[in-house]
């Protein structure tokens, strides 16, 4: 038996969460945009925090000693930021040594801003090496994550945290006098350490961003003549990437993808010269760039690379968990081979969820035989499928349990999943699921991805038989699934791979527009009756609209 002990997320304003040790030693780990009004990003840790507590199984486990909730919706908190971000990463890793690179917007470290950081880990120690750019003021302009931030909004991108869609974006860019005039403000340097011109985020977020999302006020004369300049190389200042995208939105992001790859690999080698490790660990909000995590892997001078699968700070709560857990020593084994990190749910929550809509859906309870049969069959006609078992992900990646399944054989499928199941912008890439010990032949990958952290090209001889899930530049963003990982997920795609010699699902997040994935069984049923879904698994239920389903 272990001490519970209980940590949130209480240093930025976005992204709280909740990190649970139970006294048997089980890991939980809760999102707050999961839960209560869900939406996306949510800053306030207590949604997540009472939401577990609420659950009988884990309720004992508050209130005690070790009970470190902070109530954040009262102000933040500082804290050393960085840090529980590298301890989420390297203890999360099963590394027992290597560099951990953690690259973010900023958060507060020891009065001032990190914004870049390099450890080197060694058992259960973390030692920082360097800190890069740091910053005195209230915003750390000169980030790597403020930068990808700033390119979004000169490509378009209306709201905070597009920074997915400015990546998906990238892909359809070309190289154009834009890139030349973003290298002239941003880029890496010959040791490895980078340089972004507080200027250029200044006159972008003051022309854009900053004045909805951080009453910003006009920008200084000079930043302005810096955004007239680079409004008027594009040939038209920004659009709406909701709604039109056009050619100088895409080279606008190329251009920034770009230079963002290069300053991470010139990083990741700086790493690798100062503590001299052959294992990169990554963390910080950047690293949800799975390009640049797969180029970092294929490219670098890395022989192994693990991303958490929540970089950003909805990882915080966890990184302070494991950092407990190896200070003091205690019998846990933190090594994230998986993601499913969520609460348990007791199958009352299913018959309730489902009784609560009885009139609008049918359902049958069926064995995991029968239920993947049925599941296999849909898939091979074209339906699409809400998938949800057991423990909901750590991170925002649907890894199999908080799932929309379909054929990726099918190149239609993409454009109906993303206009009409999901009414997102066309140009976001769906990814692959894939049986581990078949994935080598589809894909550019020489071993495992669980956690869907890295982007990889599609073999040329497969992306004509899995259109659905390569993106216009030949990549995807590959999660492989091994039978020890999750046996049901693992049954189901060597099923359709009997019926269709495919072993390979569509696989997206289980979610509507503009809301953070499923996490409870209510959840699950409100999205699938809301969204052009034609099935539901439920655990071990079938549901559907009709009475009975169509066969």
């Amino acid at each position: 038996m272990t001490p519970p002990v209980v940590h949130s997320h209480a240093s930025t304003w976005h992204d709280g969460g909740i990190a649970l040790l139970t006294a048997e030693g089980e890991i939980v780990a809760l999102a707050s945009e999961r839960v209560g009004e869900r939406y996306k990003h949510h800053w306030n840790s207590g949604l997540a925090y009472h939401h577990l507590r609420g659950i009988d199984r884990y309720s004992r486990s508050f209130g005690g000693d070790d009970d470190h909730y902070i109530d954040n919706s009262v102000g933040l908190v500082p804290c050393d930021h960085h840090l529980y971000h590298a301890a989420s990463t390297f203890f999360g890793s099963g590394y027992d040594e290597a560099a951990v690179l953690v690259l973010d917007g900023q958060g507060e470290s020891d009065g001032h801003l990190a914004t870049t950081s390099i450890w080197h880990g060694v058992g259960p120690d973390l030692r920082l090496v360097e800190e890069l750019n740091p910053s005195s003021g209230p915003f750390a302009a000169e980030s790597i994550g403020h930068f990808y931030t700033a390119v979004g909004a000169l490509a378009g991108m209306r709201e905070l945290y597009a920074e997915g869609k400015t990546m998906a974006l990238a892909a359809y860019g070309r190289p154009s006098p834009l890139l030349d005039l973003l290298r002239e403000h941003a880029g890496t340097l010959p040791d490895g350490t980078y340089r972004v011109a507080p200027g250029f985020v200044r006159a972008v977020l003051a022309n854009t961003l900053g004045r909805q999302f951080f009453g910003w006020g006009s920008a200084t004369p000079e930043d302005q003549a810096l955004w007239d300049g680079f409004v008027a190389a594009r040939g038209a200042p920004p659009g709406n990437a909701r709604h039109a995208v056009t050619q100088a939105d895409m080279d606008t992001a190329y251009a920034g993808q770009v230079i963002l790859e290069e300053i991470v690999l010139g990083l990741a080698e700086r790493a690798r010269r100062l503590t001299g490790s052959t294992r990169l660990c990554l963390a910080g909000g950047v690293a949800l760039n799975c390009v640049v995590n797969g180029r970092v892997a294929r490219q670098s001078v890395f022989d192994q690379v693990f991303v958490v699968p929540a970089p950003g700070d909805d990882g915080q709560a966890i990184g302070k968990v494991l950092l407990e857990v190896k200070r003091r020593r205690l019998p846990v084994d933190t090594t994230m081979r998986t993601a499913y990190y969520g609460p348990r749910y007791p199958t009352s929550m299913v018959d309730r969820a489902l009784d609560a809509v009885r009139s609008r859906v049918w359902s049958a309870r069926l064995d995991q035989d029968g239920l993947l049969a049925e599941v296999v069959d849909r898939l091979e006609r074209g339906e699409v499928v809400g998938w949800y078992r057991g423990r909901s992900e750590l991170g925002p990646r649907a890894l199999g349990h908080r799932s929309i399944l379909a054929d990726p054989r099918r190149p239609e499928v993409r454009d109906h999943v993303n206009s009409v199941i999901k009414e997102r912008e066309w140009f976001r890439p769906l990814a692959p699921v894939v049986v581990e010990e078949r994935a080598h032949e589809f894909f550019e990958l020489d071993r495992p991805s669980p956690l869907m952290t890295f982007a990889v090209p599609v073999r040329p001889a497969a992306r004509a038989v899995i259109p659905a899930v390569t993106h216009v530049d030949g990549t995807a963003r590959v999660q492989t699934v091994s039978a020890e990982q999750d046996e049901v997920c693992h049954r189901l795609l060597c099923r359709f791979a009997d019926r269709t010699g495919v072993p390979v699902l569509l696989n997206t997040s289980f979610n509507r527009r503009d809301e953070p994935l499923v996490e409870t069984p209510a959840d699950a049923v409100a999205a699938f009756l809301a969204m052009p879904l034609d099935a539901l698994v439920l655990e071990d239920h079938l549901v559907t609209k009709q009475h009975p389903p169509v066969r």
